[in-house]
């Protein structure tokens, strides 16, 4: 797959006088490339950069120093999908209901539970931009080097996109499947490529209409710092910042959010500055300003006094704000009605979707937004601490023992409200809402690490570092931001959706080192002037080793009796858990330690609860660099291999139960890469 890039630097550093010295940064980028769909689709990528910085720095006095900063960056980005501007296939088929703009022509997206989905790339161009305007000033003043700073920064987010204009059916087999007394499918039953032989979906969903979009974004911030080094042996960092991210505003005001009525009996549609009939006017970000964003930061550094080698105690308190966790909320927010084509729905007994008719099964009365957030949301934040031991040992040795603590707060959950845990003709109650995601800042985290660290300073031609984690992360929600989130499963149960964190490693192994030639340094038994001395001399050989226990996975569930509603709801319906001990003499996990639910029922099992594949890499460099006697000609040559034994490192498994690969590698992480370098210097 082709990706090109060509990138352009200037550096220019003045002494303007004696007390102010300006310096200027400039670097442009265009690339070009691109992506590879499953079946074979390729979708051109294209888009540019631009990154510039003034900075001034003026010396008030011998010991206050100011520090100004003003940045510009601009940065465009564009894909076009390999259907775009072709024929207009879904209306070729009699599917009714799709985005007339050529961009979005194409067949439909399709999801099965047991294949491979039939997807292109969403086509989009970005055009965002931001300004930033910061000041510093340090001041020096006895044992106290105090810092106060303030910063304003502007983005502009210009998007050109429709997010699911070709639209998208879901297929699990429910057309094809035997039911039971109630009216809902029994598990085992139907075949998902049956029912798109049949054309009969089991939901479909679509979003497109008014595709430009025009974000405004505001930054203020400020932060007054003091190192204090109350004696030589200790110094302690006392500060406090605060920052105010303004939710994101559309230009023209088009975005749209749900008022929510109390219990979530009712919902009705809101623009910015409209008054929402039950909690009154919503403003032009259709969330509530966050105001309270203070962030303590407390620090301090201790040599222990009368030991024989150097003990360095370190230990730090802080609390830091997401303000980027807005970004996501805008384009989800504004492509719905009643400025753009909104909708998800199931199939159901008194309404069956169809091909031809499934993008427009909904009644013209009903509230069709999919997406909607708390606009009583607040900004994410972190609290972490750790504490540090580090000792210095013979022979330019040192050892780090360490602990580290995160808890997060107020992260995204993801829920879709009145939903029932699946089968046919469950829908939204919230009166004449056909089903929305909504999203709320109520989640929560912990992570607690212990690390060692043992380092050898160069000496005698080596040096090397090695770096091992004992970890666990527990939340309710992975990301911090919400970016990638599952919703949850049962909207009245959250507790149930307490586990591990996706990105928890038990284990972790870091290991790197550099080996220099030994010819030509004291002792070396070969003469560094004779011709085996010059040619074996200054060569260096350099390395890494990765070891990590796997990241968990979830045992789900798909297929009929899977509940859809919302795009964002599949594959959030978990398996249920049999009992049996997850440990199996072959293949990754037991795979009858799970198994589907009963019809209308949610699994019981927990989220995150099988260990992932493990990872294990080595790396390696081999160079030197050859000088030209007294001058600055240089050349280098350098060879680098990633993954050098090939160790193939699964990076995924199929967790769905009631899908053919179930238990089977789904993906795998690089294969070994080989690079020469040769560079001459002038």
């Amino acid at each position: 797959v082709p990706q090109n890039t060509d990138n352009f630097g200037v550096r220019i550093q003045r002494n303007v006088t004696k007390k102010d010295r300006l310096s200027l940064r400039l670097n442009l980028q265009r690339r070009e490339g691109a992506n590879d769909q499953v079946f074979g689709f390729r979708d051109a990528t294209s888009g540019s950069g631009l990154n510039t910085n003034l900075g001034w720095t003026r010396n008030l006095s011998p010991r206050i120093v100011s520090n100004a900063q003003v940045t510009f960056n601009r940065n465009r980005n564009e894909t076009t999908p390999f259907f775009a501007n072709g024929a207009d296939v879904a209306a070729e088929l009699g599917i009714a209901g799709t985005s007339t703009n050529p961009l979005n022509y194409g067949p439909p997206n399709l999801n099965f539970t047991n294949f491979g989905a039939l997807s292109d790339a969403t086509p989009i161009l970005t055009r965002n931009q931001s300004q930033n305007a910061s000041e510093s000033i340090i001041w020096s003043h006895g044992a106290h080097t105090f810092t106060w700073g303030f910063q304003f920064s502007r983005s502009d987010l210009n998007t050109q996109t429709d997010q699911n204009g070709r639209g998208t059916f879901n297929f699990t087999g429910v057309a094809t499947s035997a039911f039971d007394a109630r009216g809902l499918p029994v598990s085992g039953t139907g075949f998902d490529l049956a029912d798109f032989l049949l054309g009969l979906p089991q939901s479909s969903s679509i979003r497109y209409g008014d595709s430009s979009t025009y974000f405004r974004q505001n930054l203020w911030s400020g932060y007054a710092q003091d190192d204090w080094k109350v004696r030589p042996s200790l110094t302690l960092n006392l500060g406090v910042r605060y920052e105010y991210d303004s939710p994101l505003s559309e230009k023209y005001g088009r975005m749209a959010n749900l008022d929510i009525a109390p219990g979530y009996t009712a919902v009705a549609v809101v623009t910015p500055g409209a008054i929402g009939p039950y909690s009154g006017e919503f403003p032009s970000g259709l969330i509530d300003p966050d105001l309270n964003n203070f962030s303590p930061r407390l620090a301090l550094a201790w040599k222990v006094p009368k030991i024989k080698r150097s003990t360095i105690v370190r230990a730090g308190y802080g609390i830091y704000y997401n303000g980027q966790a807005y970004s996501p909320f805008g384009l989800r927010l504004a492509g719905q009605p009643p400025f753009a084509v909104s909708n998800s729905v199931n199939t159901s007994p008194q309404q069956v979707l169809m091909l031809a008719t499934g993008f427009l099964a909904v009644s013209p009365t009903e509230v069709t937004n999919t997406y909607a957030i708390d606009r009583n949301y607040r900004t994410p934040y972190a609290q972490t601490w750790n504490l540090t031991i580090q000792h210095e040992l013979p022979r330019g040795f040192f050892v780090e023992l360490g602990y580290l603590g995160t808890k997060g707060t107020r992260l995204d959950v993801q829920t879709l409200p009145n939903e029932g845990p699946g089968g046919l003709g469950q829908r939204n109650q919230l009166g004449n809402a056909v089903g929305f995601t909504y999203d709320s800042s109520v989640g929560n985290s912990i992570y607690h690490a212990l690390q060692v660290r043992a380092t050898q300073r160069f000496r005698r031609g080596i040096s090397m570092s090695a770096f091992y984690s004992y970890s666990k992360s527990i939340d309710d929600s992975s990301t911090f931001g919400g970016a990638g989130n599952t919703v949850a499963q049962n909207w009245l149960d959250l507790a149930a959706e307490r586990g591990l964190s996706s990105f928890d490693r038990r284990h972790s192994f870091d290991m790197n080192w550099v080996l220099t030639s030994p010819v030509g340094t004291p002792g070396s038994r070969i003469a560094a002037d004779r011709l085996a001395g010059r040619l074996l001399r200054d060569w260096t050989l350099s390395g890494s080793f990765v070891a990590q226990t796997g990241t968990p996975l979830t045992a789900r569930v798909l297929g009929n009796t899977a509940r859809l509603a919302q795009t964002g709801g599949i594959g959030s319906g978990r398996a249920n858990a049999t009992g049996l001990d997850l440990a199996s003499a072959s293949g990754f996990f037991n795979l009858a330690a799970f198994t589907a639910p009963p019809a209308g029922e949610f699994g019981d099992a927990g989220r995150n609860t099988i260990p992932g594949p493990g990872l294990a890499s080595l790396n390696a460099a081999f160079g030197r660099s050859f000088q030209f006697g007294e001058s600055r000609r240089r050349l280098e040559l350098r060879l680098e291999a990633n993954n050098v034994l090939n160790h193939v490192n699964y990076s995924n498994i199929n967790t769905v139960v009631n899908a053919t690969n179930y238990g089977l590698p789904i993906s795998a992480a690089s294969m070994r890469s080989l690079t020469a370098v040769l560079r001459f210097r002038f």
